[in-house]
């Protein structure tokens, strides 16, 4: 339906250039079976991706009722729900798309263009389906709460009505002969109608407490952002799949491949012998003869042995030519031995105590007694020598008894947050940005950048949006100074990620093209006066109106 509230937004905050994404992806995607390699021919592809905003009013109804407002951001292409904090923090929105020529990609998750109608009907109930996963800490806070309250109304209702009841017991029991006939009738009636109130009362306190979720869509926002699309194939044994992977250049990470069962995504899964991607909680049980793995979606290729009950799939199966069962190899015609019935496999019993015996516990380090050598109490008591020479001997045996070695669990190994880093100097932007690297890949990007209100810095790191440096604005110093001050910035990011001098890299930006050099180049603008002058006394009054 038309809504004036709803609006069309494009982030063209984004650089589209990534080198090696080909090897960035093989690190980031990870299928447990199977291997991911190169298509042939195969280039990075820019596209126009969407995200869908819908923002519900959630009203949650019980004994009271609450009222919220709760957005949920859904991927187009991926046709799932995802986090939208750190989109909102990073992106800047836009009316115009500065990516015009660019064409749109298409959902991977079902047929038709990005924005026709029916994906957006099966996105927005999709999204209805994620408020749950959304609602989790409070929908679990509430029930909690409603749980507590119901239990406590249900044991008042019982107690006052086990108490009207002993009433009417207690009456029908003093009811003599003469009166029996006459008041019996009208105490059994009133007993059938306590228990019908008793009853009628706990079902109004379950409705009571019964959580009810209403949705109410208020608007939709379209957010169009330009990524990198590049096709790579799955393959194990004779499967071999091709998908499509994405790179972020906004948040910087490959997004995950989504579940052909749940539809979500997932960092770590798994390839059907059918060709479909699952999650291990979406793989049907494995087969024990030749260990294929099949999806919930291929369930009918996989069969229960009728002995064992242990799944066996259709290429390994054993049906009996007599009976028609199906039977792993192991129990081959066990499937009729019992009266026309399937032999059930009976397990095996464990090695254990024989019967009859008794296990007795010892305390540490004390010797269990033998029958061979028991003896009476009274033998046992040693005359002053006897007991002075067993003082001795138990003392020999303490000497001789090896000491035991006290074990320290070995020290974890401390992690390795990055390996190098890189410091890019753009002239004409008048920023730095440096990158945190580990095995190839990004971990971490800290930007600095002149503005009329000072030097800001942006991050994008592994603590956000708890990062202490990130959205800062610092005062530039005098320009002789402004470069060491920029220096102590770098050394500082450079001691978070635990780097040496030595594993710091600096390039230089000129002409869109990217120069190596062996020192840090402070942008000229940086050490311009006017420019320096414009911002100081813009960071200035910023202070002053904070």
């Amino acid at each position: 339906r038309l809504q004036t509230a709803n609006g069309r937004f494009f982030i063209n905050n984004v650089r589209l250039e990534k080198p090696s994404l080909y090897a960035i992806i093989e690190k980031a995607i990870s299928i447990s079976n199977a291997k991911l390699f190169p298509v042939p021919g195969a280039v990075e592809q820019p596209r126009l991706h969407h995200y869908v905003r819908f923002n519900f009013k959630v009203s949650l109804i019980s004994d009271e009722k609450r009222e919220l407002i709760l957005p949920i951001w859904m991927d187009v292409q991926g046709g799932y729900a995802i986090r939208g904090d750190e989109i909102e923090r990073q992106a800047i929105l836009d009316m115009e798309n500065q990516f015009q020529q660019l064409e749109p990609a298409v959902p991977f998750w079902m047929e038709g263009k990005p924005l026709a109608p029916k994906v957006l009907a099966a996105l927005l109930e999709r999204a209805r389906k994620s408020v749950a996963d959304e609602l989790g800490d409070t929908l679990a806070g509430l029930q909690k709460r409603l749980r507590r309250f119901l239990e406590l109304d249900r044991a008042r209702l019982n107690e006052y009505y086990a108490d009207l009841l002993k009433d009417v017991e207690r009456r029908l029991q003093k009811a003599d002969v003469s009166t029996a006939i006459e008041r019996r009738p009208a105490l059994e009636a009133k007993r059938a109608a306590i228990i019908a109130e008793r009853q009628s009362k706990l079902e109004d306190v379950e409705q009571k407490y019964h959580l009810r979720i209403q949705l109410e869509l208020l608007n939709v926002a379209v957010i169009a952002q330009p990524k990198l699309d590049l096709t790579v194939e799955i393959r194990k044994r004779a499967v071999a799949v091709k998908r499509v992977a994405t790179w972020d250049p906004l948040l910087h990470v490959v997004e995950p491949l989504a579940c052909d069962v749940c539809a979500r995504p997932g960092k770590s899964l798994s390839l059907c012998e059918n060709g479909h991607l699952a999650h291990s909680d979406c793989l049907a049980p494995q087969c024990v003869e030749c260990k294929r793995t099949y999806c919930q979606k291929c369930a009918d290729q996989v069969q229960s042995c009728a002995v064992c009950d242990r799944p066996v799939c259709v290429h390994s199966l054993k049906r009996c030519t007599t009976c028609g069962r199906v039977t792993c190899n192991e129990h081959l015609d066990e499937c009729h031995a019992e009266n026309g019935e399937p032999r059930r496999a009976r397990s095996e019993e464990k090695p254990g105590f024989p019967s009859g015996a008794e296990m007795t516990e010892t305390s540490p380090g004390a010797k269990a007694s033998s029958p061979k050598t028991e003896q009476p109490f009274d033998r046992l008591r040693a005359t002053p020598a006897r007991q002075k020479t067993a003082a001795n001997s138990i003392n020999a045996t303490r000497r001789e008894a090896p000491k035991g070695r006290t074990f320290h669990p070995p020290l974890p190994p401390k992690e390795k947050l990055a390996d190098h880093m890189n410091v890019y100097a753009d002239p004409a932007q008048g920023s730095i940005t440096a990158y945190a690297m580990l095995k190839k890949r990004e971990v971490a990007t800290r930007v600095w950048e002149m503005t009329d209100q000072g030097i800001s810095v942006m991050c994008w790191c592994e603590k956000s949006p708890r990062c202490r440096e990130n959205g800062l604005i610092y005062r530039p110093a005098e320009p002789e100074f402004v470069e060491s001050q920029m220096k102590s910035w770098l050394r500082s990011f450079q001691r978070e990620y635990g780097l040496l001098d030595t594993k710091i890299r600096y390039h230089q930006i000129r002409q869109n093209e990217t120069y190596a050099e062996l020192k840090l180049k402070v942008p000229s603008r940086w050490k311009e006066p006017a420019a320096l002058e414009r911002a100081c006394a813009g960071f200035d009054e910023l202070k002053k109106r904070r």
